[in-house]
């Protein structure tokens, strides 16, 4: 079935006759009149009824057009999106990230990039399977805490403090920074151990000899939060505070503790380009929003 005569049959059907559907599509009234037999030939019904007073849908037309309209609409985009790829263009760009990542740093980011910005869509992944989520082609690039994979290109975006959160009261609130071997006297609110804020954490105590006791722990940065805002512990994590908590930086042996952002794409990607100059873009208002950690570890 050709894409040319459901044109023809959706036109007659808008204009309501033959002679104003051909100047519509610039085809012959005699010609569109048998492109349209010939397409009711191959569908095996009538599309009209032939009156007097003009082509009228029949049940089985009134019933096919909006498969028809459907069809044409999906051609279009088709063709559009095709356009766009031989181009190396993109508009709407599917990024695959922690949901921390996408929370404080790409949603910000798509916000602030206005209407013309070019990521459109993002899908949450644990931080382990990111980069399997890139593999499968579920989105264009990724944004990952974990160092990629050989076969791909990538960039640092930046680096996010992971921070102890506390109430404005508690002895933390005043300090510039807690060293870890005086945060782990603290009772602490962690997440589970696939998130990335957790791993970091536990790494950096291990390697310090030490341990901590652990007040609580969590699936839901909200939540940890929310303990945190309580009253019950010290919460890690490397969400932006909310509940009026304090941040404070964590130091192991003068370094602060922070997770590695990693902007990953395929360097065969149709739009790597503009992969690339999207991942700049965000690497800078990365900077920008977390300017003190980024010219620290820059």
């Amino acid at each position: 079935m050709e894409l040319r005569l459901l044109r023809y049959f959706v036109a007659v059907s808008t204009h309501g006759s033959l002679h104003a559907a051909s100047a519509a599509v610039h085809v012959a009234q005699p010609s569109l009149s048998r492109q349209i037999r010939t397409l009711e030939t191959q569908l095996g019904f009538a599309l009209f009824d032939r009156a007097p007073r003009g082509l009228v849908l029949t049940a089985a037309g009134r019933a096919f057009l909006p498969v028809a309209e459907d069809l044409l609409v999906r051609a279009d985009r088709a063709d559009a999106a095709a356009h766009t790829i031989a181009r190396g263009a993109v508009t709407d760009l599917t990024v695959v990230a922690a949901s921390t990542t996408v929370a404080d740093v790409v949603a910000p980011f798509v916000a602030a990039a206005g209407s013309d910005g070019a990521i459109g869509n993002a899908i949450e992944a644990l931080p382990e399977h990111v980069y399997g989520r890139l593999m499968r082609g579920d989105a264009d690039f990724a944004i990952g805490t974990l160092a990629p994979p050989d076969e791909y290109e990538w960039m640092i975006l930046g680096r996010a403090y992971v921070w102890a959160m506390v109430p404005t009261d508690h002895p933390l609130a005043t300090q510039s920074s807690v060293p870890i071997a005086d945060l782990v006297t603290e009772p602490l609110i962690v997440m589970d151990r696939t998130h990335r804020a957790r791993q970091i954490l536990d790494g950096a105590v291990a390697r310090a000899g030490l341990s901590y006791t652990m007040a609580e722990e969590t699936s839901v940065t909200a939540l940890a939060r929310g303990l945190a805002a309580a009253g019950r512990g010290v919460a890690i994590l490397s969400d932006d505070p909310i509940f009026g908590l304090r941040t404070v930086p964590i130091t192991v042996d003068a370094e602060t503790l922070a997770i590695t952002l990693y902007g990953v794409w395929d360097r065969g990607h149709y739009a790597a380009r503009a992969i690339r100059r999207v991942l700049g873009d965000l690497s800078r208002f990365n900077s920008a929003s977390y300017p003190a950690i980024n010219a620290a570890t820059s």
